[in-house]
């Protein structure tokens, strides 16, 4: 989920002046400066220097503590649940394997430490309002479930009511940087309220513990044009812990980088509406094992941005991903990877299957990333700064594409 129309702070201009007009060692034309767009797409998709046919690509396999794609959800005895709603003002515990509904916005405070022990399940209830749960800045959430007694959100009657959207997500705001901010440095996350922010200038800024949770049916509508996702990540910092999380059936993406710097590892989003797993506003961090598929809902496998208003905006999305499998059972129409508005990223050991086109590498600023990186000027190194390694597409008609600004 993208909103663009949060509190900006926009700086710098976009450069006019791309690429010299050298050979370079191996005679491949070199484009001349100033070229625009077109030319620019043009050239790479004549030159392509990213295969798509690696033989060792393995991507990284779902694991077994996460449920299928077509799992039709987790059905909770709610006897004897607790109810959490409005601010959670002072530190609070919710005792392994309790049931608790989630009414409302629930919002721990700055401050405060939301601690969730293994096998709590967490239940948006069957009535009017919409559940999520937000981490706000200087506040910390440890949830530690484990592979075999997992933390799980999910909506009363799961398993024959549950339907994408029934309630939000998890959203943490830190103090990370981003670079959507005002002179701050900070923005306004997509549900706020009075004082709610996000971003800032402590990359190692710790919002706690996410550790073998899963989120079922999330992604409710917040507007006409916004949703929430299953785990939204604002301006999160690198002292945060985030491994082992599935975000399952949502009515949008399943996970969402919102700049910072924080690390990821162990992540699976299965059958989500939007995109499986999506970065934009600066995010820098690295996120080691990916998978995620479609089978009756779902759009992109990755989607990575920079920053819409201006795609050459510092600190630039510069994300390091490793291990990801992306797998399309018809479900979308889309891209598997669509790189875009700028986004640095350097990729490692990918596989891409039944998306219509693999890979689609888009927006003018983007393409210069590539072309720097793969076709430097004479006497200088490569920048290193855009790099697909080692991937695998599989049964798409379009395996890679390059196209300007539009």
């Amino acid at each position: 989920m993208k909103n663009y129309t949060k509190n900006l702070f926009v700086a710098g201009i976009l450069a006019s002046t791309l690429f010299s007009s050298c050979e370079k060692e191996n005679n491949t034309p070199t484009p001349d400066d100033g070229i625009n767009g077109t030319e620019l797409a043009n050239f790479l998709n004549a030159n392509n220097p990213i295969s798509v046919e690696s033989e060792s690509a393995t991507g990284w396999a779902k694991p077994s503590w996460a449920v299928d794609a077509d799992y039709s959800g987790t059905d909770v005895d709610i006897t004897n649940a607790e109810t959490l709603t409005g601010n959670i003002t002072s530190d609070l515990t919710l005792s392994a394997n309790s049931v608790h509904f989630l009414k409302g916005g629930v919002h721990v405070k700055a401050g405060v430490t939301l601690t969730i022990e293994e096998g709590v399940k967490i239940v948006d209830p069957d009535e009017a309002g919409v559940s999520y749960l937000m981490i706000e800045q200087d506040a910390k959430i440890i949830a530690q479930g484990t592979a075999q007694n997992m933390i799980v959100f999910t909506t009363e009657n799961a398993s024959s009511i549950g339907a994408p959207g029934s309630w939000g997500g998890i959203i943490i705001n830190g103090h990370a940087p981003i670079n959507n901010g005002d002179e701050s440095g900070r923005a306004v996350p997509e549900v706020a309220g009075d004082g709610i922010w996000y971003g800032g200038n402590q990359p190692t800024d710790n919002s706690g513990i996410l550790e073998y949770v899963r989120l079922e049916f999330g992604g409710n509508q917040i507007t006409a044009d916004k949703e929430h996702n299953g785990f939204t990540f604002n301006g999160v910092g690198s002292g945060t812990i985030v491994r082992n999380l599935q975000a399952h059936k949502g009515a949008d993406d399943g996970f969402e980088w919102f700049g910072g710097t924080v690390n990821a590892e162990n992540l699976v989003s299965t059958d989500n509406g939007d995109d499986s797993f999506d970065w934009t506003e600066g995010w820098v961090g690295t996120a080691t094992n990916l998978y995620g598929e479609n089978v009756t809902q779902g759009d992109r496998g990755l989607e990575g941005d920079n920053n819409q208003a201006n795609n050459a905006m510092e600190p630039f999305s510069f994300p390091t991903l490793k291990n990801i499998t992306l797998i399309n059972q018809g479900a979308s129409n889309s891209q598997g990877l669509k790189l875009r508005e700028g986004t640095k990223v350097k990729i490692e050991n990918i596989v891409v299957q039944g998306y219509p086109t693999g890979v689609s590498i888009e927006h003018d600023i983007t393409l210069t990333h590539v072309h720097a990186s793969y076709f430097p000027e004479n006497g200088k190194e490569a920048e290193n700064s855009f790099i697909i390694s080692d991937i695998k597409v599989l049964e798409s008609t379009t395996p890679i594409e390059y196209k300007e600004s539009r």
